[in-house]
């Protein structure tokens, strides 16, 4: 952020110039698709191996069984994707052998076998599970099972009514701000002034607005550093850590936050509705907004800033430099 003042009946300009901004983009993302085909004709990552079309034995993708090759559960779609049973995997089914094996569901503790479905990606979300008729919720069908819980054979996804489901979210986040050039306008020693995109305001209104969406698990944190404005040895006081009005004729500097949509919110001492606080400095962070949990949705930030300065401030240019970083908890 850059900030401008002049004293007086001189324009007293605060500029916000976002310095840095560090997020996470999300590759391209293809949904999760099984199908059962040969060994041969798989080009991507098999799951599981069966000994026939449908009423099959299974054995690990890792086996070799001459008999297996003709019916295996292939699986493709996003990136990274893997049948490792280490790093960030969920069990498919649990398998009685390597080879010649039933299967149960992961969740019993009959066989000590198991089938995996991994990414590379520590931060895609893997879900598995089992219904009956249909896979709705689930981006595919791996194959289905002739038995609800254990000692079961394998078929097609259409076989049985009991049905083997998978979905892969692969991480992502975005971080935007929608303007970085705001100002207070005309600043003097009898007024409050708000932040806006050019003149400055007399009411309090948006400065400017930051978007979060991600799915991490963790939900994210907003952080901001930087020292309030400066002019040499001269500063614009920063109100600290505990909310309050700025006293007209006065020097104070302070922002808050007002969040709306998806799982995010404000955090004390910027998500009073009313109050202003500043308690950042060029090398310490403070949080304004996070969110718990990651649920897809963008949350908006609505920044207001204000100033109030007192008859003493010397006349000029005050300056600093405000980074906005958002990280993801994946």
């Amino acid at each position: 952020m850059l900030i401008f003042f002049k004293k007086h009946t001189v324009n007293i300009i605060l500029s916000f110039y976002i310095a840095v901004l560090i997020l996470s983009a999300s590759s391209a993302y293809a949904a999760l698709s099984c199908s059962i085909t040969t060994a041969g004709a798989c080009a991507d990552t098999v799951m599981l191996r069966l000994s026939g079309a449908t009423n099959a034995h299974s054995e690990l993708p890792g086996q070799s069984t001459a008999g297996y090759a003709n019916n295996v559960v292939c699986c493709s779609g996003p990136s990274g994707l893997g049948n490792s049973c280490s790093g960030n995997y969920e069990t498919i089914v649990k398998l009685s052998g390597v080879t010649n094996a039933s299967v149960e569901k992961s969740t019993e503790s009959n066989y000590g076998q198991s089938a995996c479905l991994s990414s590379s990606s520590p931060g895609d979300v893997i879900t598995l599970g089992y219904q009956s008729t249909n896979c709705t919720g689930y981006e595919t069908t791996l194959f289905s099972m002739s038995s609800v819980t254990t000692n079961s054979h394998v078929g097609a996804p259409a076989d049985y009514t009991n049905k083997v489901c998978g979905k892969v979210v692969a991480q992502s986040i975005t971080f935007s701000i929608d303007n970085n050039a705001i100002s207070f306008g005309a600043v003097t020693s009898a007024t409050t002034k708000y932040a806006n995109t050019s003149t400055g305001s007399g009411s309090d209104v948006t400065a400017f607005n930051l978007a979060v969406n991600t799915n991490a698990s963790g939900g994210y944190t907003v952080y901001m550093q930087g020292d309030p404005p400066k002019k040499g040895a001269n500063t614009i006081t920063a109100i600290g850590g505990v909310a309050i009005t700025p006293t007209v004729g006065t020097k104070a500097f302070g922002i808050r936050a007002v969040a709306t949509g998806g799982s995010g919110a404000s955090v004390a001492p910027y998500d009073d509705a009313v109050k202003f606080a500043y308690d950042a400095t060029s090398t310490t962070s403070t949080t304004i907004g996070n969110a718990v949990t990651g649920d897809g949705v963008t949350t908006t930030y609505a920044v207001h800033a204000v100033a109030t300065i007192d008859s003493l401030l010397d006349s000029g240019d005050y300056t600093t430099n405000i980074t906005y970083l958002v990280t993801g908890n994946f």
